[in-house]
């Protein structure tokens, strides 16, 4: 080989010259790193697998429910909304790093005396950084929490499951509960109404006897009460939704806009201004216009009230309703094996990490060694540089 390749790979042969220098020196530094680590406390990770329902939207609804009270509880406030495309084990998985879960943990197992912290929230900082929450791509949501303690670990980690059931059931019912009270007392308000509407109807047919309207009027007045009904079906469900949903929620401006429309065609009955033929109330003769009026009111509570009685039935099976939204499929086992640290790692990154060191440094010499004979005046100005830049540091 030529004098020219020789230059042109010369830290090939200085790395060949010194191979066994590298190796040697690899090997002890991965010993070395492998015994630190081995002095190192062994950390174990027990995880437990759950799986949220997906049932329906309303199931969304509800679990939207359970994070707005999760947000209460931990000094969020209960003004919360859902991303788009947010699963159900995406709202788990923020449930078990709310505040009211860590501090839930801290008190139970008085973990501010484990970590020896008496900052509050230093202690939520150590817990948040032990316990993790990941969400699988098939939707499925794994628990865990780490500690030197497996049966400890493992522990804690049933506890967390055990605590999202009950907070489910908590909320559900407190949620379910608050809904029943409020269409129980539309539904008082709306059976006396209706009681009242009813005796002034009969008044008024004891007073003036039989009376007859023709079938078209009593078309329009029979439109108009329903539509009526409908406006007071909707004011329901927005006193509902209410309780439970920003003002700007999509479905509070659904309601509100249905509303709206409402009113609207209420209007053009009124007036009589919509098709052709149509008879406004402004055309009907006064008294028939008080029969129509009392008719319209006592149609409307009927239909109110019918809507109330369903609605009031279907909360208090909801209230009583105890089917999990959660699905344990796995619980925490006791770790056999440690989680970390993981000395085979630290030993092959250690061995890898100083083989590369030790070849720079081995490298970083033989070129200044070449410099010094090939080049010595550059080896000169670099020497006097650096060792200028030393004395102005000192």
């Amino acid at each position: 080989m030529s004098d020219f390749q020789k230059n042109d790979y010369w830290w090939v042969w200085t790395l060949l010259g010194r191979w066994r220098f590298i190796i040697l020196g690899s090997i002890i530094i991965g010993a070395l790193s492998f015994g630190i680590a081995s002095l190192f406390p062994k950390w174990y990770k027990a995880e437990a697998e759950v799986m949220p329902s997906y049932r329906s939207s309303a199931s969304m609804g509800a679990m939207a429910n359970l994070v707005t009270g999760i947000m209460s509880m931990g000094g969020g406030g209960g003004d919360y909304s859902l991303p788009m495309m947010t699963t159900p084990s995406d709202l788990w998985k923020a449930v078990v790093n709310s505040n009211a879960m860590v501090d839930t943990l801290i008190s139970e197992f008085d973990l501010d005396a484990r970590y020896e912290i008496d900052l509050h929230e230093k202690v939520r900082k150590k817990v948040r950084k032990h316990l993790e929450a990941n969400v699988s791509g098939e939707g499925i949501l794994k628990i865990s929490f780490e500690d030197k303690d497996p049966r400890f670990a493992a522990f804690v980690t049933n506890t967390v499951v055990d605590n999202l059931d009950n907070i489910n059931r908590s909320l559900r019912s407190g949620s379910a509960g608050a809904t029943r009270e409020f269409i129980e007392t539309r539904l008082e308000e709306t059976k006396m109404t209706l009681a009242e509407a009813a005796e002034t109807f009969a008044a008024f047919q004891k007073e003036h006897g039989a009376f007859s309207i023709e079938d078209q009027t009593r078309v329009t007045i029979e439109n108009l009460a329903q539509l009526e009904a409908e406006i007071q079906i909707a004011n329901v469900e927005l006193g509902i939704l209410s309780s439970t949903r920003k003002p700007e929620h999509g479905e509070i401006e659904d309601v509100r806009a249905k509303i709206k429309s409402l009113r609207e065609q209420i209007e053009i009955i009124r007036t009589g201004s919509g098709t052709a033929g149509q008879i406004g109330l402004r055309d009907i003769p006064e008294l028939a216009v008080e029969y129509a009026r009392l008719y319209r009111e006592l149609m409307i509570q009927e239909v109110l009230y019918e809507f109330l009685v369903q609605q009031f039935e279907q909360a208090r099976i909801e209230e009583l309703k105890d089917t999990p939204i959660l699905q344990v499929l796995s619980r925490a086992q006791v770790p056999q094996k440690k989680e970390r640290p993981k000395r085979a790692i630290i030993l092959v990154l250690s061995v890898l990490g100083g083989g590369i060191l030790l070849a720079m440094w081995v490298l970083g010499a033989a070129f200044l060694d070449r410099m010094k004979t090939e080049q010595p005046e550059k080896y000169q100005l670099l020497a006097e540089s650096l060792g200028g830049h030393e004395r102005k540091e000192k």
